[in-house]
């Protein structure tokens, strides 16, 4: 069983504004998150609550950053009988429809964008350990646990609303 995870956890510090509800083609950002996780078993949303959607406390606290997030979807899915994770972050529309099977076997992440992957859920308690020995950058993580990366092609990296589309920009 695959549990979808957005991870919308985040302040939108360099954003200025919720990047979340950020509208791109006429619906917002998490939106299109949620959208491309569709095929999943479950969905949830990690660092926040949406409608409609299981919500997940970061783990073991807030302000980890994303893999507070990663984390709580990992142990969720572990003590709900979910074999793996598809893991990505609310700003990330555009992702091609076959994105997960791209990814093949896990652990693995897409190019450039670590947190746009496929992680098993036994790697629950490892991340658990690497927290709590001060670990908070994504890609130290995804290569302790030689996750592969995979091209995806081009894929938006919404930091700012600069990176916004012209069409988009609010």
């Amino acid at each position: 069983m695959l549990l979808g995870l957005v991870l919308a956890g985040g302040q939108s510090r360099r954003f200025g504004r919720d990047k979340a509800v950020e509208p791109w083609d006429g619906r917002p950002l998490i939106a299109h998150a949620l959208a491309a996780l569709a095929g999943c078993d479950q969905v949830a949303v990690a660092g926040r609550a949406w409608p409609g959607v299981l919500a997940l406390p970061d783990r073991p606290a807030a302000g980890l950053g994303p893999l507070g997030g990663l984390n709580a979807g990992l142990h969720h899915a572990a003590a709900h009988g979910f074999s793996h994770v598809a893991s990505l972050p609310v700003d990330s529309p555009g992702l091609p429809p076959d994105w997960l099977a791209r990814l093949g076997a896990a652990p693995a992440h897409a190019m450039g964008q670590p947190l746009i992957g496929l992680w098993p859920a036994t790697l629950a308690a490892g991340l658990d350990e690497f927290l709590a020995a001060g670990g908070r950058r994504v890609q130290q993580w995804v290569v302790a646990v030689g996750a592969r990366a995979v091209d995806l092609g081009p894929l938006p990296n919404i930091n700012s609303p600069a990176d916004l589309p012209p069409q988009f920009k609010g």
